[in-house]
């Protein structure tokens, strides 16, 4: 079989899954094409067993594709998302922050929490970083003060009223960045924080503050 045929076959998802372990062995032994594996990896009819033979193959942006094909059952997505952290485990600051630009947000905590110098802030760059993932993720055991920063200043997320909330209430957020954030704050909003006695001080006695001026306008 030719190296394009195989292609054809492997993009085709009506090809049964004794044609794909035909290709596979074929790709194995002789062809050491990548994108057979990658393509195999996604086939909706491949089988489980034979989808994880293909795994090792595979690179972590591979991976990350496998973990979003809806073709693959969530116990192979695991192994997957398994492979990709052990994989992850040796690269080097640059396949990190990649990586930050395009995991899904299942893997948002995951990257968050890496010692890795500015890789928060390609993170809060992710294209599917949403409002309420974000939210998720400021409440998250891996917050700290030096993100809340980074997020405060981001063109992006600055401005948005549930993230500079989550900021306010959050502990772990600088205590400026708080109290700066308090004034993008609606009344109802500055009452409720006044309210909340976990909050420090400074931040419940600003709230009120900020409350009072309000009133008097």
């Amino acid at each position: 079989m030719e190296l394009k045929e195989m292609r054809r076959l492997v993009l085709n998802p009506s090809t049964p899954g004794p044609v794909l372990e035909e290709i596979y062995e074929l790709n194995r032994k002789e062809k050491h094409a990548h994108a057979v594996w990658v393509a195999l990896s996604l086939h909706p009819r491949c089988p489980e067993s034979l989808r994880e033979l293909i795994f090792p193959h595979l690179f972590w942006r591979d991976l990350l594709k496998v973990m979003d094909c809806p073709a693959v059952v969530e116990r192979a997505k695991q192994k997957a998302l398994r492979l990709l952290r052990q994989r992850m485990e040796r690269a080097a600051a640059g396949e990190w922050k990649a990586l930050a630009r395009v995991c899904p947000p299942k893997l948002f905590s995951w990257v968050m929490k890496q010692d890795q110098p500015g890789l928060f802030s390609v993170l809060l760059d992710n294209p599917r970083m949403t409002e309420s993932a974000l939210v998720q993720l400021i409440h998250s055991p891996a917050m700290q003060a030096d993100f809340s920063i980074m997020i405060a200043n981001h063109r992006l997320w600055q401005n948005r009223r549930s993230v500079r909330t989550a900021l306010v209430y959050c502990k772990k957020t600088d205590l400026t960045t708080a109290l700066i954030s308090l004034k993008q704050m609606t009344k109802p909003e500055l009452a409720a924080i006044e309210k909340t006695l976990s909050l420090h001080p400074l931040i419940r006695h600003s709230a009120s503050a900020l409350l009072s001026r309000k009133d008097e306008k």
